[in-house]
């Protein structure tokens, strides 16, 4: 790999914004006063909202992030499939993560839309014009933006939840029911990220990890369990991409796993 300067606004910006992302995300979980919300130990609870932990994978995310930010640097393909489109997403996702922590979930919600688009874009960019060649590029350029793009989703629905239902005591007939329906319709996504994909592993294992996040954090019975017994079928069908591509292997045929 040969350093290189070409781009370099953009390189910058991408160090910048990367720095105000991670900051933004350490000041509200371990500085921010009592009277903010930090999405590590949400006050805004819901029938979905998963156990406190499971939010940690900001920490993955971030780790890959700060390694592309690094090999951006040594490999022009980062500013060919991402360019200026961090910049944006890392705004937006800044100004989501003040909006929830200052208690404003509607407008939170509304702001995380745009952060999901924006994720979006980039992830669609990466699966359909910019194929992973080698294992960097799989590491520091694929791999964060699956994981990204699968936990904004899961944090969209949280997100919604928060806004239009609280947890109060046990969930009634309908809360319960409609928390069941909303883990459903997170897990049944894993349909798309290895179906539709190219076999996006990464992004089903995420949706999986939530769910066994919920399992540990709800107490009321149907949805403990339901959100248990999804994660394993989530968690069982990340599988199906490593079983066709042996068996592609045996019949002179090959399926990506990530991109």
């Amino acid at each position: 790999m040969t350093f290189s300067t070409h781009h370099w606004p953009s390189k910058v910006a991408n160090i910048l914004v990367y720095l105000t992302l991670v900051s933004g995300n350490l000041y509200s979980t371990f500085i921010g006063g009592e009277d903010q919300d930090s999405p590590y130990h949400s006050k805004h609870q819901s029938y979905i909202t998963p156990a406190a932990f499971t939010f940690y994978i900001w920490t993955l995310i971030h780790v890959l992030l700060g390694g592309m930010v690094i090999y951006q640097w040594f490999n022009d393909k980062v500013h060919k499939a991402v360019g200026w489109h961090f910049v944006i997403v890392s705004i937006i996702n800044a100004i989501w993560l003040a909006l929830w922590t200052a208690g404003h979930t509607f407008l939170a919600f509304v702001t995380l839309i745009f952060a999901t688009g924006a994720v979006s874009f980039i992830y669609y960019r990466l699966k359909e014009q910019h194929a992973a060649d080698t294992v960097a590029e799989v590491l520091f350029l694929h791999l964060p933006f699956s994981l990204y793009h699968a936990w904004i989703f899961v944090l969209l629905v949280i997100n919604a939840f928060a806004v239009f239902s609280s947890a109060e005591g046990e969930p009634s007939t309908f809360q319960a029911v409609l928390a069941i329906v909303g883990l459903v319709f997170v897990a049944s996504t894993v349909i798309g990220y290895i179906e539709y994909k190219k076999g996006d592993v990464a992004g089903a294992l995420v949706l999986s990890w939530y769910l066994f996040g919920v399992f540990a954090q709800q107490k009321d019975a149907a949805i403990h369990w339901t959100s248990l017994g999804l994660g394993i079928a989530v968690a069982v069908y990340t599988l199906k991409p490593f079983v066709t591509s042996f068996f592609g292997r045996q019949s002179g045929e090959t399926a990506p796993l990530l991109g």
